[in-house]
């Protein structure tokens, strides 16, 4: 007759001895029938307060999302929307648009632009959040089932310890990663001034939106009128919108970048282990395992960089400093006839997004990605030597293919590039190139 103990037969008195002679203290004190009911019930999901909920993934999603609205609430009011405001934000918009028809020829989405609150961002983006997210979820679970896989020399014992302990892992990873995102997301919706202004769209549709509470919270030190921000910030945003909605290839590039940077995870085991030491064994106890979790926690976090991490990184870097020197160069050509103080107004948003927001940190606290002033700024001079050289059309036919973008190095010399003296089609496929091809379908 089977048994429903899985751990029925674990040889626990050859792995006392075994403890011992490592050093970790007295083994006779230490009680690992106890130890590993307790990791039993942990891959029931009592670790980290985790319930059968959490493993079925939209239930798991739909709570880290209510959990960040919740916090989201209790940092700051989030007041409900008014007629003006909302009724203000669409005459700002259809101004904004007009300005923007004779700067690009890339048209407006043809839906009218919204005042939301930070809930309601959240809920916009809530699925966008869910794409972008639950890859480095996956890939980081991936990581951690790999790093306890039993290896062929292992003693017997070990390998019965490591493969009791991965399902535990496995099952931890999501709620370590969710409990650190919800927080993250929360800040985001405190600090976003618009719907995309990431950078990247997460939106389930091609509005502009603006969040009204946020943006009097950013205006409440400036000296410059209230209705010039909020102009200079739907000029921004219908031009992102514009951008994001007429290159279909744009979002699924960086979702497919993302995806394959979270199946190159590893982790760094050896950083985790050098916080305890042998001594810190001896004596162990069930409350000693859980404060072991707790510790681990923030490692999880400070996965190790592989080359091909590394090159995807960059890439990401390139075309996010793109899209935003495309918006600065648009913007700027938009205004310059209709708003003297554009320029002071975009130095302010330069300085915003310096100034390390929430907004600018959030991929940086869950990627390790960081967007550089230095290259915006070069792409918004490569996109006016663009201009230059081929007029508004030939600038915006640079985004009809991936392919055809910029590299990082032609950013930092953009002429040639801008006079169309160098063959971009010229360079060779690496395997990063086929890889992301094979991604997005060919």
């Amino acid at each position: 007759m089977s048994s429903n103990n899985p751990f029925e037969g674990f040889d626990f008195e050859q792995l006392r001895k075994m403890l011992e002679q490592l050093g970790f203290g007295d083994a006779e004190n230490l009680n690992l029938e106890d130890l590993v009911a307790q990791v039993g019930r942990m891959q029931g999901g009592a670790m980290f307060g985790m319930t059968n909920a959490d493993r079925d993934p939209d239930a798991a999603w739909r709570t880290t999302l209510t959990a960040a609205k919740q916090l989201a609430a209790e940092s700051g009011a989030d007041p409900t929307l008014t007629p003006d405001e909302r009724s203000a934000v669409v005459d700002a918009e259809r101004l904004a648009q007009s300005w923007l028809n004779a700067a690009t020829g890339l048209p407006e989405t043809g839906r009218p632009a919204r005042a939301v609150t930070r809930a309601g961002w959240l809920d916009e983006t809530g699925e966008g959040w869910r794409r972008t997210i639950e890859p480095i979820i996956d890939g980081l679970a991936d990581a951690l089932e790999r790093g306890t896989t039993p290896e062929q020399g292992d003693p017997p014992e070990l390998q019965g310890m490591t493969r009791m302990f991965a399902p535990m892992l496995r099952q931890s990873a999501s709620m370590i990663y969710r409990d650190r995102l919800k927080r993250e997301l929360a800040q985001v919706a405190g600090d976003i001034l618009t719907g995309t202004e990431l950078g990247i769209n997460l939106l389930h549709s091609p509005d502009v939106l603006l969040l009204p509470a946020n943006v009097a919270q950013f205006t409440r030190d400036l000296d410059t009128p209230d209705s010039d921000v909020v102009l200079f910030l739907l000029l921004r945003e219908a031009a992102r919108q514009r951008l994001f909605h007429s290159v279909g290839w744009l979002s699924p590039q960086l979702g497919a970048m993302l995806g394959h940077f979270a199946r190159e995870i590893t982790i760094d085991f050896d950083a985790i282990a050098e916080q305890f030491s042998p001594e810190s064994l001896s004596g162990l106890s069930i409350e000693d395992v859980v404060a072991v979790g707790e510790s681990v926690r923030g490692s999880f976090f400070r996965p190790t960089r592989t080359p091909t991490q590394i090159e995807i990184l960059e890439r990401i870097q390139v075309l996010l400093a793109l899209v935003e020197g495309w918006v600065d160069h648009v913007v700027a050509q938009a205004t310059a006839q209709w708003m003297p103080n554009a320029p002071q107004l975009e130095e302010i948003v330069h300085r915003r997004r310096a100034s390390g927001t929430a907004v600018t940190s959030v991929f940086t606290e869950l990627l390790g990605l960081d967007l550089h002033p230095r290259l915006v700024r070069d792409a918004k001079n490569l996109w006016a030597a663009l201009l230059h050289h081929r007029g508004a059309e030939g600038r915006d036919a640079v985004w009809g293919h991936p392919d055809m973008l910029p590299t990082a190095a032609q950013l930092a010399d953009p002429l040639p590039f801008a006079a169309g003296t160098v063959a971009e089609s010229d360079a060779p496929e690496d395997d990063l190139d086929a890889e992301l091809r094979k991604l997005l379908g060919g």
